[in-house]
């Protein structure tokens, strides 16, 4: 069997056709369609548009490294079938035939590590390095779900061949209020504190943000999307290419400080960071609202 890579199940741009731009060496591709906006509530000003995350989409499909095969995950937990009263999920996953590491992810493929996408009723929550994680159920109707992991290559390439899913019933013993749309007339915007331009960055390294204007929400992840409220991504040297530069994002932030790594770039190298708003469902809010800032690698 052939094994085809899916982009990723993430949903940039409102009512922005998402292009297959795999490059030369691609030989499949799916078609194309649009995401479904989430009407946003009125506001003083004019505001970038959110998705709805729960939007079925078809994504660009490639082939994928010999490697990939052999990426596999288990979910030993929960069971499936099982009825869940707290508003949280929690997972335990094992990964075989690679190496987890939030370390190489954006950076250039390199064979025996990777990451894992999860995926709430089909839309992308967050990328995963570690064997226990949880899903949080805010702002989730009670009722028949489904969770899958799915494991990734350094670019989030999908090897959705090795996709493990699972449902469950969601009956929450104690139901979260839900959140509603934040009441904000400001623009959104975004500013990268630290570190400062020019800096020398080695292994482990902080980038620290400061947002106005915009809620960030880590349990929001994956739902449907509120006015002013989402998250921001981080790139290394470019948004543009397939889905908004996802192949070289170093992950999500829902905090103002965000952990990144200098593996996977070659030291004596200069790079730039990007830091960008985005939904809950992932996409860049439009027009983007970013920061970038160019280091070097010591």
């Amino acid at each position: 069997m052939k094994h085809i890579r899916r982009t990723s199940s993430v949903l940039f741009g409102a009512g922005l056709l998402v292009l297959a731009a795999c490059g030369s060496d691609s030989t499949t591709s799916a078609a194309a369609t649009t995401a479904t906006p989430t009407s946003p509530a009125p506001a003083a000003t004019d505001a970038p548009a959110v998705t709805d995350a729960s939007t079925d989409t078809t994504m660009p499909m490639m082939p994928m490294p010999d490697y990939a095969a052999g990426m596999k995950l288990t979910l030993s937990s929960p069971a499936a079938g099982v009825t869940v009263t707290d508003n949280t999920v929690p997972l335990s996953v094992a990964a075989a035939g690679f190496e987890l590491s939030c370390d190489h992810a954006g950076k250039p493929l390199a064979e025996g590590f990777g990451h894992y996408h999860v995926l709430l009723d089909g839309a992308l929550v967050d990328m995963e390095c570690t064997t226990d994680t949880s899903v949080s159920m805010q702002n989730v109707a009670p009722g028949e779900h489904t969770i899958a992991v799915v494991p990734a290559l350094n670019d989030h390439a999908e090897v959705m061949d090795n996709e493990t899913e699972f449902a469950f019933t969601y009956a929450p013993t104690s139901p979260l209020a839900e959140i509603a749309d934040a009441a904000t007339t400001g623009d959104p915007s975004i500013k990268i504190v630290s570190p400062k331009p020019g800096e020398v960055v080695n292994g482990d390294f902080d980038i620290v943000v400061e947002v106005s204007n915009y809620d960030l929400n880590c349990d929001l992840y994956g739902k449907p999307g509120l006015f002013g409220i989402g998250h921001y991504h981080v790139n290394v040297d470019s948004t543009s290419g397939p889905m908004m530069g996802m192949m070289t994002m170093l992950g999500m932030g829902c905090t103002t400080t965000f952990h990144a790594s200098t593996v996977g770039l070659e030291s004596g190298s200069t790079h730039t960071l990007i830091a960008l708003l985005a939904d809950n469902g992932h996409a860049p809010l439009m027009p983007a609202i970013e920061a970038s800032v160019e280091v070097t690698v010591g």
